[in-house]
């Protein structure tokens, strides 16, 4: 495994895109425009974290412009969706699983990267690499929220004639009444 860094960051890469179809057009629709303000983030952040020294990636794949490319466009790109679409109008709930996805990447995942040879952290440690994915996910979920209630409920009033309340009541995903 120590010779192919890169074959993992293409299956990484592949295997997060694959999961997509499974999401549904209308949930993928709906939840890109966080997704994409979230990419759009992570790649300005790679750009100061290149500048400050705050990680380094040694193995990459094309386009060489962005150091974090790979993740970008795979399991961060995939799991924003998903966890967006699972956990969207329940903020503890959303809180709880990206604190859960973010451990998980910044702690076990991050140490096999790391002895693979794909990066290591330089001026920044885990802990503060924690601290700012979950600063992510609350923008993400800040501007997910706002563009729903700018943009998603205007179009629903011209199409259906429905009010906000009503459209408020809307749950992203089905819930028992045990919940």
């Amino acid at each position: 495994m120590k010779k192919k860094p890169v074959l993992v960051l293409w299956i990484m890469v592949f295997i997060s895109i694959l999961t997509l179809p499974f999401l549904g057009k209308q949930h993928f629709k709906r939840y890109l425009p966080g997704t994409v303000f979230m990419s759009i983030l992570i790649a300005l952040e790679s750009i100061v974290a290149e500048k400050y020294k705050w990680w380094a990636i040694y193995k990459k794949i094309p386009p060489y412009f962005v150091n974090e490319f790979a993740f970008i466009v795979g399991p961060f790109f995939a799991g924003s969706l998903w966890i967006l679409r699972l956990t969207y109008g329940r903020f503890y709930l959303y809180f709880l699983l990206n604190a859960f996805v973010d451990a998980m990447f910044v702690y076990p995942v991050f140490t096999v990267f790391e002895r693979i040879g794909i990066f290591e952290m330089k001026k920044m440690n885990r802990q503060q690499l924690f601290g700012l994915f979950l600063i992510k996910a609350l923008l993400m979920y800040g501007f997910q929220g706002l563009w729903e209630k700018v943009f998603r409920n205007r179009s629903q009033k011209k199409s259906n004639g429905t009010t906000t309340q009503e459209s408020e009541k809307e749950r992203p995903y089905a819930i028992s009444t045990a919940e």
